[in-house]
């Protein structure tokens, strides 16, 4: 009887266990409040995130996400994956699927996901790895239920905290962090105002945010990626392969990266007067800069190596002289011992890149850095050199919009200083365009095109020249906007004594008129589309709006009509301006050579278009774009 009575226990916990795997009628997507279920993709049902940190650097977080999926916009939320490397080992995850009224369709585990390197095109060598599972359906809505842990072996940053996410309610949410100690856990708020819960217990401290029935968050076009709600969040203390640190002050944070890079940033003793000799001419410490630069960019090439603690410290110096590559952190490492080597002083630089990038918060010491530059303070000359070192083409003492109007971290003997790095100007990224179109009769026609370059138009034209004939192509007409040419050459014209170039297209038409009618040609002021850039519409803007960076672009086209062709009309010349522009355009016509010449010019000074001036913007861009769309009209005598 005892064996029975054990016998039907047993029996009755698995029945229990498998109603509670396979039934959540709590998931039921009728229990979604309609007002969280309107204009959303998704709907995060339950996430929270706990962290415990015994010691700097050591712990654990424990994850659990369950969200509706509603349509196939959303199915990012299908996809689980998670990175990991030595510092961050993933453990217990658990993946389950459930249907419209929380009925258990689908599990997975662990062992079931798969894995691989994590590459980005460029690394030689990296032990980052992704776990992931693509999840599939095939009927909506469905529910999804995630459970993981990371162990944390090393640990340099938390993750900020999000109340809100765009095209996606939440329910619940809440993130936890557990310290100890006087490991005091920083934080402040960005566009939303949230308080933590802090609850003290023996020496350990713990701060809780929640959030409950959230819309979304609008994301508005054009917005610098982390503009968005969020509490920033970052440790007291840290530590990363026993490096241990301190994030409490941009100072300290710097004490760090300096004690990463102590005995590795030095050229060795054999090879300095090989240096030295090459700077012996130079009459300045710029100029002696100026070569050492040419020298890593004729010399050395980019090559990501991630390996350890290798993300945030470089492979020392004498490594780069002997491989002749390196990753941002290497070949700027190297670059300071060079200039070392010389008897100039540098500062390696940690900086958070990218064009739509928001400088750091100068009160908030926070690691969001993600590249490395070098800054070369000239007390005497009363001036700096900013230099970014892993670009071949880069001019000398140029950052370009990657890495310039911003904050950048200067590592000193003395430790961490912020620094503000040059503002982009218009005229660093120029752009003139001198076409000649031949017209014939029938409309057909050839084009001749020289444009001179510099600045980030430069590597744009790089980028064209190494590009194979169909990529050539595609990024001529979808992003440059030119008619589809029936023949394209693309070449470069050398300039005599000079390390630049004119990129020269030559091409033919079957049809270069927009349309004909009769006699008459209605034909485009020019080939291709010299700005066709809108801003979205928005009645109250809140966000900045991001441009990739200032210019300025001039074109002059000289249309040449055929025999017994004259001018039937030409548009009027216009002159538009903005608080942050201007553009003006011209129309001439030349009968005894019967040329039609048209100019135009535009000049952004900022490419971060403050939410205040947005709808001016608008208006500028708009004016702009209809006046580029004037016709001129030729016709047979």
């Amino acid at each position: 009887m005892k064996y029975i009575k054990s016998f039907l226990s047993l029996l009755l916990l698995l029945c229990g266990l498998g109603v509670f795997a396979q039934e959540r009628p709590q998931y039921a997507i009728s229990l979604i409040p309609d007002s969280l279920r309107k204009n959303v993709n998704s709907v995060i049902r339950e996430q929270s995130d706990i962290i415990v940190l015994k010691k700097p650097g050591k712990g654990k977080q424990t994850v659990k996400k369950v969200v509706s999926v509603f349509n196939d916009k959303a199915e990012d939320e299908l996809v689980f994956h998670e990175y990991f490397d030595q510092f961050h080992k993933i453990d217990d995850i658990e993946i389950n699927i459930y249907d419209e009224k929380g009925k258990y369709l689908k599990r997975s585990r662990k062992k079931d996901l798969q894995t691989q390197s994590v590459g980005d095109g460029m690394s030689l060598l990296t032990d980052t790895k992704v776990i992931f599972a693509p999840l599939t359906t095939d009927k909506y809505p469905v529910t999804i239920e995630i459970f993981y842990e990371i162990n944390f072996e090393g640990l340099l940053e938390f993750d900020d905290f999000y109340p809100q996410t765009t095209e996606q309610s939440i329910i619940s949410k809440t993130y936890s962090i557990t310290t100890e100690g006087d490991n005091k856990v920083r934080y402040k708020n960005y566009r939303c105002d949230l308080s933590p819960k802090v609850k003290a217990e023996g020496n350990l401290t713990t701060l809780s945010w929640e959030v409950k029935n959230v819309s979304p968050f609008e994301h508005e076009p054009g917005s610098a990626k982390e503009d968005v709600p969020r509490v920033q969040i970052s440790p007291t203390y840290f530590e990363m392969d026993d490096y241990p640190g301190n994030m409490s002050s941009w100072n300290s944070f710097g004490k760090w990266g300096l004690s990463l890079n102590d005995k590795i940033n030095k050229i060795p003793e054999k090879s300095i007067p090989y240096y030295r000799d090459l700077v012996k001419n130079a009459k300045t410490d710029r100029e002696k800069i100026a070569i050492l630069y040419k020298h890593l960019q004729d010399n050395y090439r980019y090559v990501s190596i991630q390996l350890g603690i290798g993300g945030n410290r470089p492979f020392p110096a004498e490594f780069v002289e002997k491989k002749k590559y390196g990753d941002c952190k290497a070949l700027s490492n190297f670059m300071y011992a060079m200039l070392d080597a010389v008897n100039i002083r540098s500062h390696y630089t940690i900086i958070n890149a990218g064009y739509n990038s928001m400088p750091v918060t100068p009160d908030f010491p926070q690691d969001v850095f993600n590249h490395i530059i070098l800054c070369v303070p000239l007390p005497k000359e009363k001036d700096t050199v900013w230099l970014e070192c892993t670009s071949r083409t880069q001019p000398f003492g140029k950052l370009g919009n990657f890495t310039e109007n911003r904050y950048g971290l200067l590592v000193t003997e003395n430790g961490g200083v912020l620094a503000a790095t040059p503002r982009s100007k218009a005229e660093d990224n120029v752009l003139h365009t001198n076409c000649f179109i031949n017209l014939a009769e029938n409309g057909s026609g050839t084009v001749k095109i020289d444009i001179n370059h510099t600045g980030e138009f430069t590597d744009i034209s790089n980028f064209i020249m190494e590009s194979d004939d169909q990529q050539k192509k595609y990024y001529l007409i979808n992003r440059v906007g030119f008619k589809l040419p029936d023949d394209i050459q693309v070449s470069k014209k050398t300039k005599p004594g000079s390390n630049d170039y004119i990129l020269h297209y030559d091409m033919s038409f079957e049809k270069i008129p927009e349309f004909s009618a009769g006699s008459k040609h209605f034909l485009n002021s020019r080939i291709y589309k010299f700005w066709n850039k809108a801003l979205p519409k928005s009645e109250n803007r809140k966000n900045d709006y991001y441009l990739e960076f200032p210019m300025i672009k001039t074109d002059s086209t000289i249309y040449q009509l055929p025999e017994g062709f004259i001018v039937d009309n030409l548009p009027k010349a216009a002159s538009l301006k903005y608080a942050l522009g201007n553009y003006q355009s011209s129309y001439s016509y030349d009968a005894s050579k019967r040329q039609i010449i048209t100019y135009c010019r535009i000049e952004l000074n900022d490419h971060i278009i403050p939410a205040a001036r947005y709808q001016e913007a608008v208006k500028f861009f708009s004016d702009v774009i209809s006046e580029l769309q004037q016709k001129i009209v030729v016709k047979k005598e």
